[in-house]
């Protein structure tokens, strides 16, 4: 290599890092600042500045590999354990203390290749004909995802999300919903995976939870069990049945047990499995 040709790469090398250094920078204190900020129009001034800032980096080549723990403390990123897919979501609080869910979802392929973007918008009032239905990125129930796990379905690699949406001041609710990529790359939200018993013909898409503001709700995966593990809800008392702002935790848990074929089949009352901190 030429002195000259040298002297370029030593310079370009240089102005990449200090390019990604910066960026690294300006993320954070976006992140940091519509997250912590006082004023809910500077959230939202920063909350834009780091959405436009985050799709630039993510169109870029090296994209999907832009490293974000600079920011984990107040954005979630999730990486699937086949490496192809990449999901970052957050939340922007307005000053009524609702949630506005934000959620970039990359895509590749193979580990090494091209990827694709998804952007998804939060247009999706979850209700009973929502469970029965995929979506696209124009039409996401919203929530900050908080745990992933692949499994596989006749071939096809599917990716179970766990994500919480604080639906207003007196409520919130916990999901299970599937993210998967058809052949022509198109993002799908939900799948017919989920059963109510060995016997249910009619699977739902995803499912939902909703419980009083003040419950602690339990929803995780167990993957060494193949579990999602969720707390029992019931109406703080009889009178409030179908009130689901007054719904609670009542100690028993359930959850979702990964079958073959991949079906994920409800079980009531879990007694063999020790928790984490429980033995």
């Amino acid at each position: 290599m030429s002195a000259l040709r040298l002297c370029i790469s030593l310079f370009l090398f240089s102005a990449l890092n200090v390019y990604a250094n910066d960026s690294t920078r300006l993320l954070k204190h976006y992140s940091d600042s519509l997250r912590y900020s006082k004023s809910q129009s500077v959230r939202f001034t920063y909350n834009d500045s780091f959405k436009n800032l985050l799709l630039t980096l993510a169109d870029e080549d090296n994209g999907f590999d832009l490293s974000l723990d600079s920011v984990k403390s107040t954005i979630s990123v999730l990486n699937s354990e086949d490496g192809k897919m990449k999901v970052i979501s957050w939340i922007c609080l307005t000053d009524m203390q609702e949630y506005i869910n934000h959620c970039l979802v990359m895509y590749r392929s193979k580990p090494g290749k091209p990827h694709k973007s998804y952007w998804l918008r939060d247009k999706i009032e979850p209700k009973s004909d929502s469970l029965y239905e995929d979506f696209t990125s124009d039409f996401w129930p919203g929530a900050l995802y908080y745990q992933m796990y692949q499994f596989k379905k006749k071939g096809k690699t599917y990716y179970c999300v766990l994500g919480f949406n604080g639906k207003t001041s007196f409520s919130n609710r916990k999901i299970i919903d599937v993210l998967w990529v058809d052949k022509e790359e198109e993002l799908h939200i939900g799948a017919p995976v989920f059963y109510s018993n060995e016997r249910d013909y009619t699977p739902q898409y995803r499912v939902f939870f909703e419980y009083a503001d003040e419950g602690t709700m339990v929803l995780r995966f167990e993957p060494t069990e193949k579990l999602i593990t969720f707390s029992n809800l019931v109406p703080s008392n009889p009178e409030k049945m179908g009130m689901y702002q007054y719904y609670i935790p009542d100690g028993r848990i359930d959850y979702y047990e990964l079958k073959k074929k991949g079906k994920w089949i409800r079980h009531e009352g879990l007694s063999e499995f020790n928790f984490p901190g429980n033995e």
